[in-house]
């Protein structure tokens, strides 16, 4: 499904979904960066499930870009994908100017 251009284009001009289980979908980085382009522009989605997708430090450098300039997404589920210290620290810095996110 991510690597569907039509989803991605899709979910970023999507009017009306609000939550977005993506869990256990093994999207890895490459995945992560793709949805992430598209979180950029979505302006309904408040809550994303990632759980469990092999992400890693690169996928999470994608999302926290994506959580810099979003200004509805208020959850974020990220436990188990190897994220280390690298994209811990990108998904930080993104929470200095996201002002939406309640949970991650």
């Amino acid at each position: 499904t991510l690597t569907d251009p039509k989803f991605i284009d899709a979910l970023a001009h999507n009017c009306t979904l609000r939550v977005l289980n993506l869990g256990e979908n093994k999207i890895g980085a490459e995945g992560a960066k793709r949805l992430a382009e598209a979180l950029k522009v979505n302006q309904t989605l408040q809550e994303i499930w990632l759980r469990s997708n092999q992400i890693g430090d690169q996928g999470a450098k994608s999302l926290a870009e994506a959580l810099a300039v979003s200004k509805t997404l208020q959850v974020m589920s990220l436990e188990l994908n190897n994220i280390g210290d690298e994209g811990a620290q990108s998904l930080a810095a993104s929470l200095e100017v996201n002002k939406s996110l309640r949970k991650i």
